[in-house]
């Protein structure tokens, strides 16, 4: 058997082991520790960094990329797209975008988005950097407002940006035109401004336009300024010619809106926030406006108003102080007659005053009727045909008086200068008519052979050839008025000055030879005398056409 081991050292115990703990923190573990601290600062950080997220709707997603295009305020990165989807009904694209945290108290109702892209317009080229980068979503930050997540887009930018100097203005039109949202406001053909907004007025009779008129020019503005549409070519065919107006090239294309202020206005108070201004369709019609005061008379004319019509001038001497309202025809059923009655607008503040005499309004134009004032249609051109209202001082006029209407004063007219011509040749081929000069040949021819049968005198008989000349050229004065050649009428009235002198001729003649005292002289002085008198009126108008050749189209009026 095999015999246990002995122990060599009896009294020698055997030691305990010793037991060590090791280092309570291993540098090993540094490694996951500051990975765990680097993810949870950098989650922090993208926390707080990171703003909200939004939905913006466009109606085209054309040039964006989801994870790509970026949001941008003054060219700084504000937030990126990180989705784009159709909208339920599929009419409408929705941007989804995550927002940096420094604009996120900027997204109020008044925030605007807009895609940003390539565009060249008339007077302005933009966005030609997305032609390299690509389209990106432009930002204007709200103000004050509660914070909200969704947006309509915009399919352009905003005209003006806010906190632009300068302070906006609404104006009202009958209709738009051509203007739209970024058309042009010029000032002495500088722009100064934009179209901001266009909207329908409330009660649907008109258009609403804001425009906004940047500093230093806004000061231009007073209650007084007036704007008219400026859009396009405004060419004018009326009494006072042809005219062209445009500010510029690009208004001619896209249209624009300009202003001015009259002089005496350029010292007025600025207007009101809420004050609106009218938009003219056209730079006269606001020229026009700024005499705010008219008052209306009535004419009434008994001849033809070819080439007159609404809108045509009223002047006084040249100058234009109002112009026609409107054109009637008014027939009268018991005298079966027409009257023509033309309403015209007459602007006192046309007229300044002076004198120490303080008469009233109202009561100018009665006197100045009693001195003579008529009114009288007159052709402005030839070419065109367009008549106007010229109200002048006739002193040779019979006394009138202003007359009353139902509603209108009424200032007595005048014919025209072609009625008048006519006028005056039927007055004087009626008492040419009156003259009975057959019957007084025929008198003077047997008077004249009765007294050369008892005196037998040669000059007598010469007397009676000048009297048979001298009516044959009376003959041929009225045959001429009858055919209607009164642009010959000079010659007529040659003719009608050798008939005069015929007929002094023969009448001194009969005195010479026969006296005073013998009864057929008597009936040939007399009859004689008639047809001298009938022959000076004639002379007298001949002499006054000389003077006066522009009567026959002007009428007689007051000749210098």
């Amino acid at each position: 058997m095999t015999q246990p081991p002995t122990d060599t050292a009896a009294g020698e115990t055997i030691p305990e082991p010793e037991i060590q703990r090791g280092r309570r923190f291993s540098i090993v573990w540094m490694i996951p520790i500051l990975a765990a601290l680097i993810g949870v600062w950098l989650a922090v950080k993208t926390i707080r960094e990171t703003g909200p997220t939004i939905t913006i709707v466009f109606r085209s997603a054309e040039g964006l990329v989801p994870g790509k295009t970026e949001i941008k305020y003054k060219d700084v990165t504000v937030g990126k797209v990180e989705r784009i989807q159709l909208s339920e009904d599929l009419d409408q694209v929705l941007v989804t975008a995550v927002m940096s945290r420094e604009v996120a108290g900027h997204l109020t109702p008044e925030t605007l988005f807009w895609i940003v892209r390539a565009r060249v317009a008339v007077g302005e080229v933009s966005g030609i950097s997305t032609l390299l980068s690509g389209a990106y979503i432009g930002m204007m930050p709200g103000s004050n407002g509660k914070i909200i997540h969704r947006f309509e887009g915009k399919d352009k930018p905003p005209a003006i940006f806010r906190n632009t100097p300068g302070r906006q203005f609404n104006l009202r039109a009958e209709q738009l035109g051509s203007l739209d949202i970024g058309s042009p406001v010029y000032y002495r053909q500088v722009k100064v401004g934009r179209v901001t907004n266009v909207d329908m007025a409330e009660d649907g009779t008109g258009v609403m336009l804001e425009i906004f008129v940047e500093a230093p020019y806004h000061r231009q503005v007073k209650r007084g300024s007036r704007f008219y549409n400026a859009s396009g070519l405004n060419m004018r065919i009326g009494a006072d010619g042809v005219s062209v107006d445009t500010p510029s090239l690009a208004s001619l294309l896209v249209g624009g809106i300009a202003f001015f202020t009259a002089y005496d206005q350029v010292a007025a108070s600025p207007p009101d926030d809420n004050h609106r201004f009218t938009l003219y369709d056209s730079r006269d019609e606001a020229n026009a406006a700024t005499f705010s005061y008219r008052e209306y008379y009535l004419l009434y004319f008994d001849e033809t108003v070819r080439g007159l019509s609404a809108g045509a001038p009223v002047d006084f001497y040249g100058i234009k102080i109002g112009e026609v309202i409107s054109i009637r025809l008014l027939f009268d059923q018991d005298t079966l007659s027409f009257r023509i009655p033309v309403l015209i607008a007459i602007e006192p503040d046309r007229i300044e005053l002076s004198g120490e005499l303080a008469i009233p309004e109202y009561k100018v134009v009665e006197k100045l009727v009693g001195k003579g004032l008529r009114a009288q249609q007159r052709t402005s051109s030839l070419l065109t045909g367009k008549s106007y209202v010229s109200l002048r001082i006739h002193p040779e006029a019979p006394g009138r008086e202003i007359g009353t209407d139902d509603i209108y004063p009424v200032l007595p007219t005048i014919p025209n200068t072609v009625e008048e011509i006519a006028a005056t040749a039927k007055r004087l081929l009626d008492r040419f008519n009156g003259l009975a000069l057959e019957k007084t040949l025929t008198d003077i021819r047997e008077a004249a052979i009765q007294v050369k049968a008892m005196t037998g005198s040669r000059t007598l008989e010469s007397a009676i050839d000048n009297i048979d000349q001298s009516f044959a050229q009376f003959m041929k004065v009225t045959t001429d008025i009858n055919d209607g050649t009164l642009p010959k009428l000079n010659g007529v009235l040659d003719q009608a000055r050798a008939s005069l002198a015929r007929g002094e001729e023969a009448l001194a003649t009969a005195n010479t030879v026969l006296g005073e005292g013998l009864p057929a002289a008597a009936n040939l002085n007399r009859l004689l005398l008639e047809l001298q008198e009938a022959a000076r009126a004639v002379e007298a108008l001949a002499d006054y056409l000389e003077r006066h050749p522009d009567a026959i189209v002007y009428g007689k009026g007051n000749q210098e």
